[in-house]
């Protein structure tokens, strides 16, 4: 049995396959931390507080426990940033654990999580071989006047790890595989622009089956305005802020965890904002109180979310002699189709084909040990 564990910062999803990549089990608990966690195992849901990933885990594993008469042989984890370092499948242990963690700066809402789920499973499943793969991998090939920040010398040459990685890899990959399949092309022929929507957001430009540009650099910092992250920003306002007193960690901190959609609207779920905005979510009751005062903040972040959206799709167009699709994924770009509504409402888009990815993130990442 091969399990795929998938961690973000407040959740982790896993699922198990046999040695073929059928499917045998899948779970997903999130909102880890806070009161109102989701536990959901292999499609039974129920409601109880899980305060911490180890907490998660060990959920996991009595799960798994209970329902498998085999051994897991391989344990695959993601991981978000490897550096210059890792962008091949790496074998995990302790010490290459340590080895990756110098990252964890360069995308702190993921990889100390990342590597925290990692080095708890080296003591759960210890009998299997634990392999982590990296959101950057699908973009190692970026051309190095794409990858090249036009900074001084002095520090590229000393700081060989700045550069753009890119991320969200998985999801890329996948969107670009089921846009040929739909297409009826080979991958090698297929020219896209997908768009991974979701709390982090990015969107990458593939041609001929390559990635050659994508919003997301150095770290998850950059591109598009997301939930919580701030996106592309003048690198001046973090030296004015320093200079009235803020500390550089603390600025960062909240450029990463109350910035975004989060920041302008101070609003925590994409829903509720859309719910201000006079949509209506099926399913969903949102809790908040509306306000004048949350409506127009709640109007003015979409705008900017949209429009951010807009400004990447339409400056990679250009880059692509012909575009077969936009295609989209992630929790946002797969069952919103308001947002993708709003992103598509501009007469330079309408006439090009939409494709919708169900995006498999995990099988994408087993897939990639066979690559």
């Amino acid at each position: 049995m091969i399990l795929v564990l998938n961690s973000g910062s407040t959740s982790l999803k896993f699922k198990l396959y046999d040695k073929k990549l059928n499917q045998i089990y899948f779970g997903l608990i999130e909102k880890i931390g806070q009161v109102n966690s989701i536990v959901d195992l292999n499609g039974i849901k129920s409601g109880q507080q899980v305060i911490s990933h180890k907490e998660a885990l060990d959920i996991v594993y009595n799960f798994l426990n209970n329902n498998l008469k085999v051994g897991i042989v391989t344990v695959i984890h993601r991981i978000v940033h490897g550096g210059i370092e890792f962008t091949k499948p790496t074998i995990l242990n302790s010490s290459i654990i340590s080895k990756i963690s110098k990252y964890n700066d360069l995308a702190p809402l993921h990889n100390p999580i990342n590597l925290q789920v990692a080095k708890l499973s080296l003591n759960i499943w210890k009998k299997a071989k634990h392999i982590g793969v990296f959101d950057t991998m699908f973009f190692c090939d970026l051309e190095k006047y794409v990858f090249t920040y036009p900074i001084s010398e002095k520090y590229l040459s000393k700081y060989t790890e700045i550069r753009k990685y890119g991320f969200h890899g998985f999801s890329h990959q996948g969107m670009l595989s089921a846009a040929a399949k739909e297409l009826n092309k080979k991958i090698s022929h297929t020219n896209i622009i997908t768009c991974h929507l979701g709390g982090g957001a990015s969107i990458s430009v593939i041609k001929n089956g390559k990635a050659i540009d994508t919003s997301l650099g150095f770290s998850p910092l950059s591109g598009l305005m997301m939930m919580t992250r701030c996106g592309d920003i003048d690198a001046s306002i973090v030296k004015y802020l320093t200079s009235k007193g803020n500390d550089i960690d603390s600025i960062f901190r909240e450029l990463n965890f109350n910035s975004g959609i989060k920041g302008i609207s101070q609003i925590q779920d994409l829903r509720d904002v859309m719910i201000l905005n006079g949509y209506k979510i099926p399913g969903y009751k949102s809790s908040i109180k509306a306000t004048k005062e949350n409506r127009e903040a709640s109007k003015l972040a979409l705008k900017m979310f949209i429009y951010r959206i807009q400004r990447y799709i339409s400056s990679y167009m250009i880059l692509l002699d012909n575009i077969d699709a936009i295609v989209f994924s992630g929790g946002i770009g797969e069952r919103n189709s308001d947002i993708r509504n709003l992103i598509m409402n501009n007469h330079y888009f309408k006439k090009i084909k939409i494709i919708v990815v169900f995006c498999d993130e995990e099988k994408n990442m087993a897939l990639s040990l066979k690559k």
